[in-house]
Formats: structure tokens, sequence, C-alpha cells
């Protein structure tokens, strides 16, 4: 008896505190509500699935980027075998992609970006420092600007410099330690501008800019400058800016400089594009221009003409555009072949012989005509005052840009009138579109006396 109750106190004193210390040692129970997530468990929040941490999942936030080239209002479209590359460029690289043959180039991206291109189509230029897209507004299209052909001069010297009256985009190409010459002549007061367009991405070359004052006979050396332009921060390249302010007490004198380059590569010629442009009138005793209004505009609607059963004839008896080739007609423009009927109020083709007249004669306007190759409506759209004509007196801009555009047909042309006729006459003279045989008109073969030079725009429709 007394052997059991010995086995019992032994098994109190050994087996209850073991098993105590063996419970202190385990976990304690948790409980979980089954409506609550665990947040180190809930795969929603497991950070392997975050879309912030896990490149894997996480969305790229890209956007279509789309780029054209415009020009005259219209998308450019590369001819057959023109590559045409638009580069976006950020701080830490560069995405290249072609213009396709619908004239765009696209391209995913996230970002801000430069854009600019590879080379311009040829024949035409374009500001690359100022095109910016984002995925706020990744849509642009790229103006493209005509460089205009210089018809007067060698650029050799001063006194042989490159002879320009009006403003526009201009191309030089040097070679290594060389300047080419230039002279601008102003036909009215204002604020101008001349300004280099070299790509500050590419920061290669360093254009610059000498400055000359003075007649046809002195010229006066002033500054050298390459500033004022756009440039990157720390950059090689540096764009030139000059501005001149142009009262009309200074109209007919000579505004000379020349262009030279220093090149980062050593690599000639260079080619560096440049525009001069009207910036705003100059009032300091300028002249105020008039505001002339259309009167006769209800005359100049102009018929459709369906392309089936009519042909266009320019007013030198050829077909067709000659700007960069040499006219098919006649090469004269001559006024005797047309005459003002006073009963339609407009000019017609007309024959001396049986003193008849014939279909009326059209002007283009909203299109480029025969030999000019810029639509007289957009012609102030790079910042000129080309429609502002004698002398700087009489202002057009709203006479062609909005009433007579209006008249035009889907061919861009309309009829003329008196008051057409005699702004023609002195949009023509204003720009030397004839002048001593180096007129712009003129490289194309055609030739008009003083007072028949308003038939560069003009034409007409005859039955095929």
């Amino acid at each position: 008896m007394k052997s059991k109750l010995l086995l019992i106190l032994l098994f109190l004193f050994i087996v209850i505190p073991l098993q105590a210390c063996l419970e202190e040692d385990e976990p304690p129970v948790q409980t979980i509500i089954p409506d609550e997530k665990d947040p180190e468990k809930d795969p929603e929040k497991d950070p392997g699935n975050d879309p912030e941490k896990d490149p894997v999942s996480k969305p790229t936030g890209e956007v279509e980027f789309v780029v054209s080239l415009v020009y005259n209002k219209k998308t450019y479209i590369p001819k057959d075998g023109e590559v045409i590359n638009v580069i976006w460029r950020d701080d830490y690289a560069q995405y290249k992609e072609p213009i396709d043959s619908n004239g765009y180039a696209k391209k995913s991206l996230d970002g801000e970006f430069n854009v600019y291109l590879d080379v311009a189509p040829d024949g035409y230029t374009y500001n690359p420092n100022i095109n910016v897209v984002n995925n706020e507004e990744p849509v642009i299209e790229i103006e493209l600007l005509k460089i205009s052909r210089i018809s007067r001069g060698s650029g050799k010297d001063l006194w042989n410099s490159y002879e320009m009256s009006s403003t526009g985009t201009y191309r030089a190409t040097i070679k290594k330690n060389k300047t080419l010459f230039y002279e601008y002549k102003p036909t009215e007061a204002g604020i101008y501008v001349i300004e280099s367009m070299v790509n500050i991405f590419e920061d290669t070359v360093n254009p610059k800019i000498d400055i000359y004052e003075g007649t046809f006979a002195y010229k006066n050396f002033y500054e050298t400058r390459d500033d004022g332009g756009t440039y990157l921060k720390g950059g090689y390249t540096k764009n030139f800016k000059w501005v001149v302010n142009i009262s009309d007490q200074r109209i007919g004198n000579v505004y000379s400089f020349g262009i030279f380059v220093e090149s980062k590569t050593n690599v000639y010629p260079v080619t560096v594009d440049f525009k001069i442009t009207y910036e705003g009138d100059w009032y300091e005793g300028s002249i105020i221009s008039k505001l002339m209004e259309a009167e006769e505009q209800e005359y100049a609607k102009a018929d459709e003409y369906s392309k089936d059963e009519y042909k266009f004839i320019n007013s030198d008896g050829g077909m067709g555009s000659y700007y960069g080739s040499v006219t098919n007609g006649t090469g004269l423009l001559d006024a005797k072949n047309f005459k003002y009927n006073e009963e339609t109020k407009v000019w017609h083709v007309y024959d001396n012989k049986t003193d008849t007249f014939g279909p009326k004669l059209c002007a283009y306007l909203t299109a480029p005509c025969a030999y000019y190759e810029e639509s007289l409506n957009n012609i102030e759209s790079h910042g000129n005052k080309n429609l502002t004509v004698s002398n700087g007196t009489e202002n057009y801009k709203q006479f062609i840009e909005i009433t007579y555009a209006a008249q035009c047909n889907s061919d861009g042309v309309c009829y003329v009138t008196q008051e057409l006729m005699e702004f023609l006459q002195k949009f023509s003279v204003s720009q030397r579109l004839f002048f001593d045989g180096n007129g712009f008109v003129e490289s194309t073969g055609v030739y008009a006396i003083e007072e028949d030079q308003w038939l560069f725009a003009c034409g007409y429709y005859v039955e095929k």
C-alpha cells in the first residue's frame, strides 16, 4: 500500500511539472476570423505581385507617338526609294522609325522627346530644334520649308554676294575655311530676323555670321556672331540670330553678311540652313500699309471642270508645272492674247482676228501655279509679308487669303477680275519674279514684258 502511494507522489512531482514546461514552449493558439484577410498571406498584397515592384507585370505607360511631315498644309509622302527617318530623343536614348508610304512614322514610347529627322526631303528643310512631344501630346506635324533659290551672285566675296530681296529659307553649303556672302535688300520697313537652323542634337557644327552694313558700293564690317539662336547648355552648336530694325528711311540699304562654320569632326563641306523672316512692323516713321478690300469677288467664283472633259492650259500655252524644269509652251506671257470683258467683269482668252472672247481666264490662288511653287494663300505662312506690295503701302492679306480664296474651285483657281489682275501684277513686281532674266519665273524659261507679269499665275480651261 505504501509502495503505491510513493509511486503516485513521484508521478505528481516529476511528470506534471515536465508537462507544464513543454506547454510553455508551444506557440500560443491563434484565432483567425474568416472574414478578415491576413496581410502577410493576402495574394493581393503580396510584394511578389505588386505591380509597382514587379517589372514583368508593371504597366509600361507607353502610347503611340506619330510624326508626319507637312508642306503647304499637305502631308508629304516620300518618293519611291526615299528613306526619311524620324528620331525621338530624350536624355537617355534615341529611337528611330522611317516615314511610311502613308506619310507617317509611328513608335510606342513613354516620356518626353525632342523630335527631328535624320535627313530632310530633297529641296526642303525644317527647324530641327523646336519639335517636342510627350505622352499627353504624342502626335506632331513637322513643317517643311521649301529652300528658296537665289538667281544672282556667286557668294565668293562681298562684291559678288548672293542677292536676295525677299524673305524665305536658304541653304549655304560651305567648304573648309570658306565664307559664303549674302546681300539682303528689304523692300519694306519692318523687323527682320536672320537665323540659322543647325541641329543642336547632332552637335557637330557651329555656324557663325559676319555682319556688314552699308551700300552696294561700300560695306563696313560690324561684328561676328554665333549666338542668339537655339543651343544646348554646354553644347558645341550655337545657332546665330540677327535682328534688324528697318525704318522706311533705311529701305534701299544693303544688309550684307557672310556665313562660315567650325566643325567638330572636321568634315566638309557643311550645310547650314537659315531663314529670313518678317517679325512685325517697325513704327519709327515707317509706312502704314493700307488694308485692301475686295469689291469684285462675286464675279470671280469659278465653276468646277471635269478632268475627263477639260484640260488646263497655262498662259504661255503649255501644260503642267515648270518649276524645276523648262516650259513646254511658248515661253512668253503676252497680254495681247487676253482681254477684259465688261459684261462678265472678268478676263477672257481673246481672238484679235475675229474680235471674239474665248474661255474665262483663271488664276491659281489656293494651289501652286505652273511657274511659282507655292500657293498665294499660304505665301505668308513662313512669317513674311509677301502679300504687302507697292513698297509696303498696300496689304492684300485678307483680300487673297479670305475673300478670293473662297472663290476658288477644287483645282485652286478662280476667275481673274480687274482688281485681282492688278494685285498679281504688283505681287510679281515686289517679288521680282521677272528680273532682267534672273527672276524666279524666268528660271523656267518663261518671260514677260513689264506690264504682262501678272499672267504668271494664270491659265484657262478648254475642252479635250
